[in-house]
């Protein structure tokens, strides 16, 4: 049995009940396989025993002491339990806030265990902190390193302990070792019964170290035995050679009023090498916000359209598809280039008629959204699929579109910069070209961070900005009013501005609103005849309004950095100065903080996809991208274990080279991963 299937419910282990299942429910708790893979954030040690005298040094005290008095103190009517306890080096008293009833365990003259935070009161040491045990052979606390669970103030760390104490007698005899016995040998690594058992309750430190490890490994061992079999899949898959003219390539780029910055020549370069090649094409471009990604997926489409192709550009928003579309159109059909929007809008008899002209290939580039695969569009001759923001559609979802054609090439764009080591996780199978460069003239966004109730400055800034014709958004991280936070939202505070801007046309767009509605908007702002737009994280992809030169996100602390940066950059797309201000609520995490300092210090995309990995961590960054069922990080962080990743990428692509079949054994979760790759494009 692998430790993913074991599905039974918690409420099978002894002691949990109906009320306690639902609090483990709230950690995402479910079934005892959830349970064993619920690792502790941080331990205990109660091995070493540490007088109550070193207590007025360390603040800390481990130790077996005899009670010698317990009286009561405070009011009669609430009345707190004293107990005094003595280990021969030191008298302290431990002070029972809420816990009378420990009089009914413990009296007088009673040897127990003792370990709490100890400090000087009223001249005496004393703890309110504190754990107590009756002294015996066996401790049920004491004597051992013991286990510290992430946990909810509903469920006690006492009865996450028992419940995962039950599960490893029940299950570990039972559990299947997905990991191939030669490389458990090669690397020194223990049995997974073993590691599961000294991750939860470690004999030592050195038992905890050797099943870290091993636990690390294992998930990164999943990930990359997905990756390197699709880019063994991919080297496999053959294609007859085309010849790809590039005249009208140059002529468009003759016709752009200003060069190509290097970077950009750089890529286009890159995937033109790739179209000659007989494997089919898959590359990612990386790039910054407004460096330039669509025009050279636009000069990258030309060859293919000239040789008799067509191409088939996927964004995820209708908004972005439109205008990719007008931008499409505006560059190409002086070219003769046919282009299309597909969008989900479109009413039956129209979408018929598109969808015939695509057929017969009277369509050479068809830009929409997840419509660009649905089950009746079919495509004559497709050779290219481009993929805007990939991060924001699913593997099956690419898997759809790259099903319309035999083996066609992939270029996956991105504005969000992937960290090096995410890159090696995710794309290890894919070339990857990078633009870095802006184009020339761009000016740096300049950032401000405000307080809460310290605003009207912005407000002013930005009234000024409008008196010299330009735009600004404002952001907001809710629609409507919520029972549950007292935020600012933007159907609030949309009246709220146009009271503030009554000379400017202020307008409001959201998820909620019709498509229809959102197009009508999003072009009169584009058109200069809307000068505010008000806005939820709906304006994150892909808006370019060159007249908009501020931004104001408030409550800035409930964004993520990816997104801060994103809709930052919806300012700073001309040679206009342009200005970001990021209004917050003074009660910050930490976490919010370093959001806030890296964004007011830096506007390079890589460096903030670097800081956002480090303060977030990888989380569930996999969700989407691989979507393999089993593949949620629980142990392994990206950044820290990359060392340990270069190494496993090594093992996984010796073991497949030598023979794929040290990965076949029988029920295992490798296993089912290479079957599930077997059956899906490589990508």
């Amino acid at each position: 049995m692998l430790l993913e299937d074991i599905s039974a419910p918690i409420t099978t282990l002894a002691g949990i009940g109906g009320k306690t299942a639902r609090h483990f429910h709230k950690l995402g708790i479910r079934s005892v396989g959830d349970l064993l893979q619920h690792y502790p954030r941080d331990y205990e040690d109660r091995s070493t025993f540490t007088s109550l005298a070193e207590a007025h040094a360390t603040g800390k005290a481990t130790t077996v002491a005899t009670i010698t008095l317990m009286d009561y103190i405070g009011k009669p009517s609430n009345p707190v339990l004293r107990i005094f306890i003595n280990d021969g080096t030191e008298l302290a008293a431990l002070v029972c806030f809420g816990r009378n009833f420990l009089s009914r365990k413990f009296s007088p003259g009673m040897k127990v265990f003792v370990s709490g935070q100890f400090e000087m009161r009223y001249g005496k040491l004393q703890s309110t902190r504190f754990i107590i045990e009756p002294y015996t052979e066996s401790p049920k606390e004491f004597g051992k390193i013991l286990p510290i669970y992430p946990t909810t103030e509903d469920l006690p760390q006492t009865i996450l302990r028992s419940a995962v104490e039950a599960a490893l007698r029940q299950y570990l005899p039972l559990l299947d070792d997905p990991l191939p016995p030669s490389l458990l040998a090669a690397r020194s690594l223990p049995p997974l019964p073993e590691a599961l058992a000294a991750i939860h309750f470690p004999p030592d430190r050195d038992a905890l170290t050797r099943a870290r490890t091993r636990l690390i490994y294992q998930e990164l061992f999943f990930l990359q035995v997905i990756v390197v079999r699709a880019a063994m899949k991919r080297k496999t898959q053959l294609q007859a050679p085309v010849h790809f003219p590039r005249t009208l390539q140059e002529r468009l780029r003759r016709s752009l009023p200003f060069p190509l910055t290097p970077d950009q020549e750089k890529v286009l370069e890159e995937i033109y090498a790739d179209t000659t090649s007989p494997r089919p094409m898959a590359r990612l471009l990386q790039g910054d916000v407004g460096s330039g990604k669509t025009l050279v997926a636009l000069l990258a489409a030309l060859p293919y359209i000239e040789a008799g192709h067509q191409v088939a550009f996927m964004v995820p928003t209708e908004l972005l598809a439109l205008q990719h579309a007008e931008t499409a159109h505006t560059l190409l059909s002086p070219f003769g280039v046919r282009t299309a929007l597909l969008a989900g809008t479109l009413q039956p008899a129209a979408r018929r008629t598109l969808l015939s002209a695509i057929l017969r290939g009277e369509v050479d580039l068809v830009i929409g959204t997840h419509t660009l695969f649905s089950d009746d569009v079919a495509y004559r001759n497709l050779r290219l699929a481009i993929i805007d923001e990939q991060h924001k559609f699913g593997v099956s979802q690419r898997a759809r579109l790259l099903e319309k054609a035999s083996h066609p090439d992939l270029l996956l764009m991105t504005a969000t910069p992937i960290p090096r080591t995410m890159a090696l996780t995710l794309y290890g199978d894919m070339d990857m070209s990078t633009i870095k460069t802006m184009p020339p003239g761009r000016k740096p966004v300049r950032t401000h961070l405000a307080v809460l109730g310290k605003e009207e400055k912005v407000y002013t800034w930005v009234e000024k900005e409008l008196e010299k014709g330009h735009q600004a958004y404002f952001v907001y991280p809710l629609i409507g009013e919520s029972e549950k936070l007292e935020l600012r939202n933007a159907e609030s505070m949309v009246e709220f501005l146009r009271r503030r801007y009554p000379r400017w046309k202020v307008a409001l767009i959201h998820s909620r609103i019709p498509d229809e509605e959102k197009e009508r908007i999003m072009r009169e702002f584009m058109q200069g005849k809307i000068r505010i737009l008000v806005a939820t994280s709906v304006i994150e992809v892909g808006v370019n309004v060159p007249t908009a030169t501020c931004i104001v996100i408030e409550h800035a602390e409930r964004f993520g950095l990816a997104t801060l940066h994103q809709l930052r950059g919806r300012v700073g797309r001309s040679d206009r100065q342009s200005y970001a201000f990021l209004v917050y609520s003074p009660d910050l995490t930490e976490e919010a903080k370093a959001r806030l300092r890296t964004m007011k210090e830096t506007t390079d995309g890589f460096l903030i996809a670097e800081k956002d990995l480090e303060i977030r961590g990888p989380g569930d960054l996999l969700d989407g991208t691989i979507q393999a069922g089993h593949l949620r990080l629980r142990i392994a962080h990206l950044t820290r274990d990359a060392p340990l990743m270069h190494e496993v990428r090594k093992d996984v692509e010796a073991l497949l080279a030598r023979d794929p079949g040290l990965l076949r054994p029988e029920h295992t979760l490798i296993r089912t991963l290479i079957e599930r790759t077997d059956k899906e494009p490589a990508l």
